[in-house]
């Protein structure tokens, strides 16, 4: 069964769970992985200057991969972070990571090279870096792995701060699943604040060619997705997983897919305004 035929079986099963990547080595499904949503996850501290508070986001680390394209440089984003840290007026006070963080999913020191990246973003920012699940984080059996070196160690998650609401969903299978939709769902619609979201597939990605291959593999589960968050005060959808710099107008919303930070060496730097309830961004090269 060829790639087209396999994206076309994704697409059009029910009910929402595996998506495409599940047809490889995985292990736990997306609703076995996700449990309940978590929303006792401390929110970042001293965030506001201001009435504006702004974050660091990043996608696609790949530790582990010492491929040609892959030509890392993190001492030059520690500067650059450190930097813009000292320059702002609303300086990124945490950082949001969007999933795969290392490269095979079972090197523990892929893990560990992780964790070290994320302490040092830690120590200087003094807040935590928040993770969510990619696919590559899952390749051979890595979901304990990813439960252990990542934090809060779940990639189903919600915090509040400043009066904005920060989602976190597990799409590292090529769907969020039934359950997790279902429960996502109910959250968001009991939950009046301006939100954004964060997680690894893009639910629209791209109209060019071949492009939605890396989106979420069903596509009545996107639609629905798009409509829910329209529905209910979402501000910004952040994604990544392609690669490649995407902004997409999905009318009440923006869809912001990251460029790999180990390919373009380039992050983004999100500003919430919070009298105005406005998100505003720029990407940063180092």
């Amino acid at each position: 069964m060829g790639i087209a035929a396999l994206s076309l079986l994704a697409a059009s099963c029910k009910p929402i769970e595996l998506g495409l990547y599940k047809v490889f080595d995985h292990g736990p499904n997306v609703s076995e992985r996700i449990g309940s949503l978590r929303d006792d996850v401390p929110a970042p501290q001293n965030v506001m200057r201001s009435g504006r508070f702004s974050f660091v986001v990043t996608s696609d680390v790949h530790f582990g991969n010492a491929g040609k394209s892959y030509a890392r440089d993190d001492e030059a984003f520690y500067r650059k972070v450190q930097e813009l840290k000292d320059s702002m007026e609303f300086p990124p006070s945490f950082v949001v990571c969007l999933g795969d963080v290392v490269e095979k999913g079972d090197d523990r020191s892929e893990w560990a090279d992780y964790r070290d990246w994320c302490d040092r973003l830690e120590r200087m920012l003094e807040n935590k870096v928040y993770t969510t699940t990619g696919n590559h984080d899952l390749y051979n059996d890595g979901w304990d792995y990813f439960e252990d070196y990542t934090y809060p160690g779940t990639g189903f998650f919600r915090f509040a701060v400043a009066g904005f609401s920060f989602y976190f969903l597990d799409s590292g299978s090529g769907s969020l699943g039934s359950s997790q939709y279902d429960k996502f769902q109910k959250a968001l619609k009991g939950d009046g604040r301006p939100k954004i979201i964060c997680t690894h597939y893009p639910v629209y990605g791209t109209a060019q060619f071949f492009q939605n291959y890396y989106t979420l593999q069903n596509t009545e589960e996107a639609d629905t997705l798009i409509t829910l968050c329209a529905k209910n005060n979402v501000r910004l959808y952040l994604a990544g997983h392609m690669h490649e710099q995407h902004e997409n107008n999905l009318g009440s919303f923006t869809e912001l897919v990251m460029p790999c930070y180990a390919v373009y060496h380039k992050f983004a730097v999100v500003t919430v305004d919070v009298a105005s309830a406005t998100v505003d961004w720029e990407f940063v090269a180092y």
